[in-house]
């Protein structure tokens, strides 16, 4: 049997998954919205420190999410959401949110070994996931704060983990049945 010639998003989030449980994290959460922007992937360690994972299937797809404004403007590091940004300048206060503690790129090897590599930040981590789902730790992601999760924010990523079982239970329960289509049709 041949070997895959590389791993999508789902297998990367997959094996990426693994490794945070492997690190003991104890919240592992998959496309969520918990600040002003959609991760892939967000882990919260034993210790309450968030890890915001991006997943990239692409050269292309790195290189346009290291456009995205929260690389080009700083948000990560200055630990200002685009939210309280949009605050300040109406004139309203708005609680500046810190962001992930740990932001790191996730993606398959070639994409980090094919000649060219792009300028990824320097407070960004680099895990590479092989043809056979091992995670590589390419370079450490640097602590861009020490503000651990509050319960709030727990409580919000529950809530969208929760929101997210029942529609995808309501959508099978609920979804017309193919075969009675085909058998109508």
């Amino acid at each position: 049997m041949a070997a895959k010639n590389s791993v999508n998003a789902s297998e990367i989030a997959w094996h990426m998954r693994c490794h945070a449980q492997e690190q003991h994290h104890e919240w592992i959460t998959p496309n969520v919205f918990l600040y002003a922007w959609e991760s892939d992937l967000v882990t919260v360690s034993p210790l309450g420190l968030v890890h915001e994972i991006e997943v990239k299937c692409s050269r292309s797809d790195l290189k346009n999410d290291l456009k995205k404004p929260k690389h080009q403007r700083g948000h990560l590091v200055k630990g200002i959401t685009p939210h309280a940004m949009g605050a300040r300048k109406q004139g309203t206060k708005a609680t500046p949110h810190p962001g992930p503690n740990y932001f790191s790129f996730a993606m398959p090897c070639a994409v980090l070994r094919k000649p060219g590599r792009p300028d990824i930040p320097g407070f960004a981590g680099i895990y590479t996931i092989d043809e056979l789902g091992r995670v590589q730790e390419e370079r450490p992601p640097t602590l861009l704060h020490p503000e651990r999760i509050s319960t709030r924010q727990l409580f919000l990523l529950a809530r969208r983990i929760h929101h997210r079982y029942w529609d995808h239970l309501r959508r099978s329960m609920h979804a017309p049945d193919t075969l009675q289509l085909e058998l109508a049709g």
